[in-house]
């Protein structure tokens, strides 16, 4: 398992939510925006066919971000480093332990595991996903790793449709003649798309009302332009290299690339559905509309 990263339940979502809903717009529309979210809570664990959920950044094969997720191969130098995490938090850790890699003249490919961490994010797909549901993934599927892993990995996934939006380190991002080296394993391959989805509807001034309604959702692996060009902390630097891929849409967005440790948006209506956000387990549409309802009554203040 992953270290120090609190797992983010839709329980608390569920009452963060209501908190915020009746604090702020009343009892009524408390319990209204509460049933959203138990309706999500209830679906996310009804066995369904033909659902469809979502994630980004497996990163197969990555012994870096394999390292900085916890996944390493020596118990003593996994708990140091689980230690550092939860009493300094993630950016301090992730200092620790590329300063232990360089003081110790060693490679991040040596101190990870990452059998464990493929193992632990496909089984947890195999364990939330269907065989005849939709898995949407956003990109940064494997790095440093060759196509043979990366499609040995995939066809470890039962599901039967797998769905990619290509991100920054997959081998046909700009080489769009590469997505012959996938195409036996996902349905269609894009840089961006828009799919229907249940969303909740807003008022003009942009809060949430509680009718939901079909709308369509962008999917990108990278986040809105606006927000990809800001200091977002240890967020990847170097987002010029990707602004012409960004979307630049004002719509629902669901992304990944950022690697934050919450599934919290750039702005209300957006949603990072990254593995490090969702407790390295894919994110179903049920769960997406919950979280947005709660992240929506969160900022309608």
């Amino acid at each position: 398992m992953s270290v120090g990263i609190p797992t983010l339940t839709l329980a608390i979502i569920a009452k963060q939510c209501h908190k915020q809903a009746n604090k702020h717009f009343g009892e009524g529309f408390s319990r209204n925006v509460r049933s959203i979210i138990d309706k999500g809570i209830q679906q996310s664990h009804t066995v369904r066919n033909h659902m469809r959920y979502f994630t980004s950044d497996t990163h197969f094969g990555h012994p870096l971000v394999t390292a900085l997720r916890g996944f390493l191969n020596n118990g003593r130098l996994r708990t140091e480093y689980r230690d550092v995490w939860q009493a300094q938090g993630r950016a301090a850790a992730h200092t620790w332990i590329k300063q232990y890699v360089r003081d110790n003249q060693t490679s991040f490919k040596t101190i990870c595991d990452i059998t464990r961490h493929e193992n632990t994010i496909i089984g947890n797909i195999n364990e939330t996903v269907g065989r005849d549901d939709e898995l949407w993934i956003l990109g940064d599927l494997s790095y440093r790793c060759t196509v043979e892993h990366t499609l040995d990995c995939l066809r470890r996934i039962n599901c039967r449709h797998l769905h990619l939006i290509i991100g920054n380190h997959d081998r046909n991002f700009r080489l769009r003649f590469n997505d012959m080296l996938y195409e036996d394993v996902f349905e269609t391959i894009d840089d961006y798309r828009e799919i229907d989805m249940e969303l909740p509807v807003l008022d003009e001034s942009g809060k949430i009302t509680v009718a939901t309604t079909q709308q369509s959702i962008a999917m990108s692996h990278f986040p809105r332009l606006s927000a990809l060009a800001e200091e977002h902390g240890d967020w990847p630097s170097n987002w010029n290299e990707f602004a012409d891929m960004a979307p630049t849409t004002e719509g629902w967005l669901l992304y990944g690339h950022t690697h934050q440790d919450v599934p919290d948006g750039t702005d209300p209506r957006s949603v990072n559905v990254g593995l490090d956000a969702w407790d390295f387990k894919p994110v179903s549409e049920q769960q997406i509309l919950a979280w947005l309802a709660s992240r929506c009554a969160d900022q309608s203040k």
